[in-house]
């Protein structure tokens, strides 16, 4: 899979406005598979920003490089080749993982129970063999 280059801006607020154009303002894009995935405003800070104090759970300072990736988003989204694998959450909620471990780089949305639609949670680099288990220790997705 070939992903986009690096998507390099001046600020934060020009990836804000690069975040809105690209996915907010088009209200979702469909994946290979089907779902469509919602992408809203307050998503940025999530997907964008880290902890200062990791476990603080307070992300409050801009990553760049999580922001230089966010048109490789659509990518793995739309691309049928990624690792997926199923999550499903202490409050029962379904989430998808796209990893593309050529990247160590995965995309994680929300799927609702029809699996039709879905909404986008976060994408990140994975910089531990930790973490990238951690994610392979889930069930795959069918």
């Amino acid at each position: 899979m070939d992903l986009p280059p690096l998507l390099v801006l001046p600020d934060e607020s020009a990836y804000k406005a690069h975040w809105i154009q690209t996915y907010v303002t088009p209200g979702s894009l469909r994946t290979f598979d089907g779902i469509d995935v919602r992408f809203f405003e307050m998503n940025f800070v999530h997907a964008f920003f880290t902890e200062v104090d990791r476990g603080s759970g307070k992300k409050d300072k801009f990553d760049r490089v999580r922001a230089e990736r966010m048109d490789w988003i659509s990518v793995v989204l739309s691309h049928g080749t990624v690792e997926l694998y199923r999550r499903l959450m202490p409050d029962r909620k379904l989430r998808r993982i796209a990893l593309v471990s050529s990247e160590s780089y995965a995309v994680i949305i929300q799927v609702e129970r029809n699996v039709s639609r879905a909404q986008f949670v976060t994408a990140y680099t994975v910089n531990s063999a930790g973490v990238l288990a951690k994610i392979r220790s889930n069930l795959t997705w069918c």
